[in-house]
């Protein structure tokens, strides 16, 4: 049976177990309320368009990859620098079943988790204004992040003999990961990236204590699990928390609400425009 098929039969229903789970715990306030769903989805489409085109822009980025394999070979620099030793003694100490499954499959599944869990849960909770900000937030993090993949080819830590690629050894997480990563995306990590931005967020935007402290105790985890499992070097980390603080500041700050609302603006305006024709003709 093929690896991607028998990882999507567990990772879908686990992905949405989680998320219904998630949106209990972090709505705060009991503020959501599913009558009003339809008009806080309608109302949330800008954000959603942002989101959808982010989605495909990553889509291009990795048929780009395949492609031309461009940028920069940095690996072999980054190697020198840092070297693989530390990963080496966390691999030969830590050489435990479980926790070299469990950590797979929480960066397999928590990143898509913690993603799809906020428009969930801003969309539930009718709070469109700062899903918008999170959606410019989230844009801006791949305006860093996907140009960084494809100028730097940095291959993954267990590239090295030295390291046990612990997170490609199961055909399962393989193929997973595959759909929609690449072994080069290495620097910075979105990994850390995307749940530092959404705790920043969650803390200053939303006021959502629990979200935010969450999110800050995942992207820990996140440091812990991408170094042990052979992914990303140290210099990822901090390169990703950076970008993260930059597409916080920028999205809150309104720095290129020039550029979204031409994106936005438009789609709302036209989308409106094709509901009245609808319910006009009706």
């Amino acid at each position: 049976m093929d690896p991607l098929y028998q990882g999507t039969l567990w990772f879908v229903p686990s992905l949405i177990l989680l998320i219904l789970l998630a949106t209990l715990f972090f709505d705060e306030h009991k503020k959501m309320d599913l009558r009003s769903l339809k008009d806080s989805l309608w109302d949330s489409r800008g954000a959603l368009l942002i989101m959808i085109i982010v989605a495909l822009a990553l889509q291009v980025e990795n048929l780009i990859q395949d492609l031309f394999e461009p940028g920069f070979r940095v690996t072999g620099w980054v190697y020198n620098m840092e070297g693989v030793s530390h990963i080496v003694w966390l691999q030969e100490h830590l050489d435990y079943y479980l926790l070299i499954h469990a950590s797979s499959i929480f960066y397999v599944l928590g990143l898509s988790f913690f993603l799809s869990l906020i428009p969930v849960l801003f969309i539930l909770r009718g709070e469109s204004e700062l899903l918008e900000e999170f959606s410019k937030a989230l844009a801006v993090n791949y305006m860093f992040i996907i140009p960084a993949y494809l100028l730097i080819h940095l291959m993954v830590t267990s590239s090295y003999k030295e390291v046990e690629p612990l997170l490609y050894q199961h055909p399962q997480y393989y193929a997973i990961i595959r759909a929609t990563n690449r072994q080069v995306n290495c620097m910075p990590s979105g990994h850390i990236s995307i749940p530092f931005t959404i705790s920043l967020f969650a803390m200053y935007s939303a006021k959502l204590k629990r979200l935010a402290v969450f999110g800050f105790i995942f992207t820990a985890l996140t440091v812990f699990v991408i170094i042990y499992l052979g992914v990303h070097w140290l210099i990822d980390i901090p390169a990703g928390i950076a970008v993260a603080v930059i597409a916080y500041w920028v999205a809150s700050q309104g720095k290129l609400d020039f550029i979204f609302d031409r994106i936005i603006g438009p789609f709302e305006r036209y989308t409106e425009k094709i509901l009245q024709s609808i319910f006009s003709k009706g």
